[in-house]
């Protein structure tokens, strides 16, 4: 289980000095190691050139204390067999995978730019058009993986990487694993994901998760990017999945007023407790994400609720309580009221089906009254 601490590594693509153990250019097979990306819980990263094409490359290189280790050594080598298998643009792409000089390594697709956690620590919360695009390139990445039968498992702000021209990538398929039967690799029997966005059934300890799971995780990860806030913050494992468990957190146009609605209702729906009730697939929340492009409420959704005094609202520390911008005053409540109505009809017949509604309501009353009176 990774822990909740969460380091500020480099930005992906920047590499740091070499330290004292690299001063010297390494070799590393067909690979020479140009300078330190990163340090993550299956080792270290490094920037490289293939020699043998010219082309600069990830390298993953798993310490030898971890490979002495074969649950972390089957591990490192699942996350090669799956990234291998999808060939996707909104996936980082592996090239290769061996061992060279007795170090076990996956050379992966460079991307020049940051993750999205350390997006989010530079510039805050996301725009609504930033996350709807962060959100379809992501679940049509998802959807490759489904193709493949590969559940990623650990979807959090650090393993989505947003390269220069802004495209956002998947990466780390190190707890991946086939959606049926692959469940040789548990972490020695607990909880596999990272606590901040672990889905209920993975807190639970099930093995047998599917796409679902991961739809959650991204949910979550909206949430921070969406409210600059965690879902559930704190220090102890423990106490975050039994969160993810049992509570609901604040709907994100509540905990910070500036996110709509329709971003809010789509998040809350990604993050249901029962897996039944959310999006069933990435090709469908993909869909959802196109309708709201245009505009629409995520079908089938509704705007979440006002918090009950059960639901104590924890607004982010970093802003003060202002009123939430979904704060309408009658007139605009009345001029929204077919949307609010008749959400599922196309936005242009809503009013004119709504008058006719409203119309044969007060004949209705009408009649009723002169038959009252005879």
């Amino acid at each position: 289980m990774t822990s909740p601490s969460r380091p500020n590594p480099p930005p992906s693509g920047q590499p740091t000095a070499p330290g004292p153990a690299e001063k010297k250019t390494r070799r590393l097979g067909d690979y020479e190691l140009v300078g330190k990306l990163g340090q993550g819980a299956m080792g270290s990263v490094y920037l490289a050139n293939r020699l043998s094409t010219g082309q600069k490359v990830a390298i993953k290189i798993l310490p030898h204390d971890l490979a002495r280790d074969q649950e972390f050594l089957e591990r490192f080598r699942r996350e090669a067999r799956a990234a291998l298998k999808i060939s996707h643009p909104n996936v980082v792409a592996a090239y290769d995978v061996g061992v060279a000089d007795s170090y076990n390594f996956i050379a992966l697709e460079y991307i020049d730019g940051p993750n999205l956690e350390l997006l989010l620590q530079k510039k805050g919360r996301l725009s609504e058009a930033e996350l709807l695009k962060i959100t379809s390139e992501i679940a049509m990445a998802l959807e490759a993986a489904e193709e493949q039968g590969i559940v990623h498992r650990d979807i959090k702000p650090a393993n989505i990487l947003m390269n220069s021209a802004g495209v956002s990538k998947l990466t780390d398929l190190g707890l991946a694993s086939a959606s049926k039967g692959d469940q040789r690799v548990t972490m020695a029997g607990f909880a596999v994901g990272t606590p901040f966005y672990i889905s209920p059934e993975q807190a639970r300890g099930d093995l047998d998760v599917d796409c679902r799971a991961d739809i959650y995780s991204l949910g979550a990860t909206l949430y921070h990017l969406a409210t600059g806030a965690l879902p559930f913050p704190g220090n102890n494992p423990v106490v975050i999945m039994t969160k993810h468990l049992q509570e609901m957190p604040p709907a994100p146009h509540i905990r910070q007023p500036g996110v709509s609605e329709r971003i809010s209702a789509m998040i809350m729906k990604m993050m249901a407790k029962d897996p039944g009730e959310r999006y069933q697939s990435a090709t469908e929340l993909k869909a959802d994400v196109e309708r709201m492009k245009t505009g629409q409420m995520p079908g089938g959704t509704k705007p979440p609720p006002l918090p009950t005094s059960s639901r104590r609202v924890v607004p982010s520390p970093s802003k003060p309580v202002i009123p939430s911008a979904s704060a309408k005053s009658g007139f605009e409540h009345l001029i929204a009221l077919p949307d609010t109505l008749l959400p599922f009809l196309p936005a242009s017949a809503r009013l004119p089906i709504l008058a006719v509604m409203l119309t044969l309501g007060f004949l209705l009353v009408l009649f009723a009254a002169i038959v009252l009176l005879k």
